[in-house]
């Protein structure tokens, strides 16, 4: 159902008062001038800057009273009228708060009118969210972002107003989902402004400008990613995994039966490939790449929390087919079990929206979550439904850590077979691909320092200094691994190696996040 038949719908079942949730006062306009020729009621358009305007069938505008710019003695209007009609009330938001108490009584007024004279009152804002005490009387309708068929209309618009030829390529039209009419349309008129055309060429630019948008939302950033599964050493059994869900996005799929694949949750060591994964999946399957900032969503107005999580999830769905990385997921999630006494309930209701969309969702929007640790995680968040699988990503075997150090060593120009890469893997028990990384980065610190070309003993020296997390987290990757034994699938095809048989002496100072303790066994109270 199209939010425009919703908005017909709920206007032919008698409702007095309805709320449309939207940036985009110029659909919300044509959807709202729609419905009065559907309905053959006038409609009269208020803000607080023009007053009242009578609107025309064809959407043109005429004055009907400038100086009605008072919003109580507008309602109240309304309310005495003998006269049918449509009222949209723009921008209405700063009005729907609670200290506006008698402006709210008005509504729920409105609310109760009889059936005749037939009047309907139209709420515009840019956001949902109503005061508590209207929620039950008035129905929220979110406009949708723009389709396709709505930025056909919106590039044709840019082409004339900017006097340049323009072909509807679907790849142009395809760069510019995600974003509004008004956002779509800056887009377009500054590809036309600097090719003075608009075609597949275009095409560059609109994505550029798509990603600056998305990026200003700070909730979500839209990743331009040039990594690919060559990139990940190991996790064989999640790379298959991950080839047979990418099929079920080809054509058929549908046809054959097959659901859209939901997503995965990456369980497992930090610096272990998890993110690098998430970026390489989208590339191999050439989808977009939206990363989720889960600690952007909460804002400090009442409701931008809400708002700010509704919004991403949006443009995600207009996306689709498109990939949304939401990293170190537990981090978003903390707090979730006190919210009712910490915030209000802010966390609880931003995390639900979140799981219900995960478990409801039927758009091709694959989420890809990382998480460090699972003690954080909520049990909700867990169970099926909410993800296709869950991989627990650990430490690198042998064999992996040679794969490893030699992607990184092409990476900087080097030949895998100049070093003794087979020996610098047995010397790396219990690093991470992170560590290898930067044990090859200070080997060629100090080799340029030396004015010498790099050799395998720069790199053995960047070992021997690394203390990796395998030892000051020895426990926390012991507790994470016997987890993961009954409750998730293994990332690598083969069994991890036992960690390093080296302690960290009993009289180092630790971090109260590097060891929990038991304080009731005997000599562990300091």
């Amino acid at each position: 159902m199209t939010t425009f038949d919703h908005l017909l719908h709920l206007a032919q079942a008698g409702a007095r008062l309805l709320h449309i949730a939207s940036y985009e006062w110029e659909r919300v306009r044509g959807h709202v001038i729609g419905l009065s020729n559907r309905v053959d009621l006038p409609l009269h358009i208020w803000s607080q800057s023009t007053g009242l305007l009578a609107c025309k069938p064809d959407g043109q505008n005429a004055d009907e009273d400038r100086d009605a710019t008072d919003p109580m003695e507008m309602l109240r209007r309304i309310h005495d009228s003998e006269l049918s009609g449509i009222w949209l009330m723009e921008d209405f938001h700063p009005f729907l708060r609670e200290e506006h108490h008698p402006l709210l009584r008005w509504l729920r007024e409105l609310a109760r009118l009889p059936a005749s004279p037939r009047k309907l009152v139209i709420l515009s804002t840019p956001l949902p969210g109503l005061p508590i005490d209207l929620r039950k009387e008035i129905p929220t309708i979110e406009l949708e972002l723009p389709g396709v068929d709505d930025l056909r209309v919106v590039l044709q618009d840019a082409a004339d107003a900017a006097r340049v030829h323009a072909t509807a390529d679907e790849a142009l039209l395809d760069a510019a989902r995600g974003l509004t009419v008004m956002e779509a349309r800056l887009a377009f008129g500054k590809a036309a402004a600097e090719l003075r055309r608009l075609d597949h060429g275009a095409v560059p630019l609109v994505a550029r400008e798509k990603e600056r948008i998305i990026k200003q939302s700070e909730v979500l950033e839209y990743y331009e990613t040039r990594a690919s599964m060559a990139d990940v050493g190991g996790l064989d059994q999640l790379k298959a995994w991950l080839d047979r869900r990418g099929r079920a996005f080809g054509a058929g799929a549908r046809e054959y039966g097959l659901d859209a694949p939901k997503g995965v949750l990456l369980l497992g060591v930090q610096g272990c490939g998890k993110s690098l994964l998430a970026k390489a999946v989208a590339a191999t399957w050439q989808f977009p790449l939206l990363r989720f900032d889960m600690g952007k969503v909460f804002g400090g107005i009442v409701g931008q929390s809400e708002g700010n999580i509704r919004t991403a999830l949006q443009v995600a769905q207009a996306l689709a087919p498109c990939v949304l990385w939401i990293d170190e997921i537990e981090k978003g999630l903390a707090g979730m079990g006190s919210s009712d006494q910490t915030d209000g309930g802010t966390t609880a209701r931003v995390v639900g929206t979140l799981l219900t969309w995960m478990q409801e969702k039927r758009d091709p929007v694959f989420v890809v979550a990382t998480a460090n640790r699972i003690e954080m995680l909520p049990p909700e968040l867990l169970r099926k439904g909410r993800f296709d699988e869950i991989f627990f990503v650990d430490l690198p075997t042998s064999a992996v850590r040679e794969e490893i150090l030699s992607i990184h060593l092409k990476k900087k120009g080097r030949a895998p077979k100049d070093y003794d890469v087979a020996g610098l893997a047995a010397r790396s028990v219990g690093f991470s691909g992170a560590e290898l990384e930067e044990a090859i980065r200070e080997g060629l610190f100090e080799a340029f320092a030396e004015g010498r070309e790099l050799h395998t003993e720069h790199i053995t020296r960047a070992l021997d200094r690394t203390f990796p997390l395998s030892r000051t987290m020895r426990e926390q990757i012991e507790s994470l691994r016997q987890w993961a034994k009954v409750r998730a699938r293994l990332a690598a095809g083969e069994p991890p190696e036992p960690l390093p048989g080296e302690q960290v002496a009993g009289d180092v100072p630790r971090l109260r996040q590097e060891a929990t303790r038991n304080p009731f066994i005997p000599g562990a109270r300091t």
